[in-house]
């Protein structure tokens, strides 16, 4: 049996990150948090706070495509925020193709009677979770 490892999951996005974290043995996935600010430096603080908390083995960060599997601008900042996220803490970095998530995830939250427009970050953390599931599902057995 492998040993249980945490991982933090980003849904990466212009004005809004969404976390979540899993544990790669029982692949249990939590929403934990949003970070609300477009500002790098903060963003990094309170990212660094988080590694710090939760000591992840690796991270996985969605990365956006358009529908056809080409990328767009925000293709290029989720690929940066990746390699920075590698380069400063030195931590394993998976990144996987996350279309749809926000989507899915507003269907949840609708589903359970969230409303949307008052709750954006709870759509991030959710995106995050799914995007963390899926990589579980697909990577981990």
């Amino acid at each position: 049996m492998q040993p249980s490892k945490n991982v933090l999951g980003f849904d990466f996005g212009e004005k809004r990150i969404g976390v979540a974290l899993g544990d790669s043995l029982t692949k249990i996935v939590h929403p934990l948090q949003t970070i609300e600010t477009e500002i790098n430096s903060e963003r990094f603080h309170i990212i660094n706070g988080l590694l710090e908390k939760w000591k992840p083995d690796y991270v996985v960060i969605g990365i956006p495509f358009n529908d056809d599997g080409t990328e767009h601008r925000l293709t290029m900042l989720a690929k940066k925020f990746s390699g920075k996220i590698q380069n400063k803490y030195n931590l394993p970095v998976f990144n996987i193709d996350e279309r749809y998530t926000s989507a899915e995830a507003e269907s949840i939250l609708r589903e359970r009677g969230v409303k949307i427009k008052e709750n954006k970050g709870l759509i991030d953390q959710f995106a995050a979770k799914i995007i963390l599931e899926s990589f579980f599902r697909e990577y981990i057995d």
